[in-house]
């Protein structure tokens, strides 16, 4: 069960790293892989503390493949969303909402890529 943890988790840490760095790299050259680095730790931490709840949720329920995708959909979006609110005192308004908004995304690809990890290696 940990290993299960710990795999996805790093899994989507990366994966919400590399697409920071890709994004971030026509603007900021190198400097994007400084934000890489930087955001895999952070989004680790967020990763454990959320991939524990969401694989027992998964080995003790019987949802629809569809239930669950939108599960960690929605719980990566949100999480990603209030990640520079929360980490970083980000104010949480209008003028953000394009900042927040790509984090949220940020958070949703994790989660999506999660998700991938736990369907295919979790409930077999």
């Amino acid at each position: 069960m940990w290993k299960h943890v710990i795999i996805s988790s790093i899994q989507a840490a990366f994966v919400g790293a590399m697409l920071l760095i890709l994004v971030s790299l026509p603007a900021f050259g190198g400097a994007a892989t400084i934000f890489g680095v930087m955001a895999f730790p952070i989004a680790l931490f967020w990763c454990l503390a959320l991939a524990y709840p969401l694989i027992k949720l998964r080995q003790n329920s019987q949802l629809s493949e569809y239930a669950y995708f939108m599960i960690y959909l929605v719980s990566g979006a949100i999480l990603g969303a209030l990640t520079p609110v929360l980490m970083f005192g980000t104010p949480f308004g209008l003028q953000s909402a394009a900042f927040l908004s790509f984090y949220g995304l940020c958070g949703a690809a994790c989660a999506v890529s999660a998700w991938n990890y736990v369907r295919k290696n979790v409930s077999l």
